[in-house]
């Protein structure tokens, strides 16, 4: 998958190691938007932006390949899918690729992928 965005849903600690560890993967693979909901989100949205530096070497980036970021906190995780799937338009290009992390303690695949689809 290139040019994709990502979905992190968080309903349980995750340690600052594996956090950190699946921020630099995402970037590595080509993730351009990450939208974070749940629990220590902005240390999320926080994780992707280090991790877009550190593989750049804190040099100079291409513009086409800048990792937007979002984290949302203060809005319900229908609200938040929502905006992942309308609204994260990448420059001139809507991300149509998208990969969902959900980190919970239950599976809930079938309920995310229903309410995605449904918005």
């Amino acid at each position: 998958m290139t040019e994709f965005k990502c979905l992190v849903l968080i309903e349980r600690e995750i340690s600052n190691d594996y956090r950190n560890e699946v921020s630099a993967a995402l970037v590595a693979a080509g993730c351009l938007y990450a939208v974070a909901w749940g629990l220590d989100c902005s240390m999320w949205d926080d994780a992707v932006d280090w991790a877009f530096l550190e593989h750049y070497n804190y040099g100079e980036q291409p513009e086409d390949r800048f990792v937007m970021t979002t984290w949302h906190d203060n809005e319900t995780l229908e609200e938040t899918v929502v905006f992942a799937k309308n609204c994260t338009k990448y420059s001139d290009v809507k991300l149509e690729n998208i990969l969902i992390l959900d980190f919970t303690q239950q599976e809930r695949c079938d309920f995310i992928e229903k309410l995605y689809s449904s918005r």
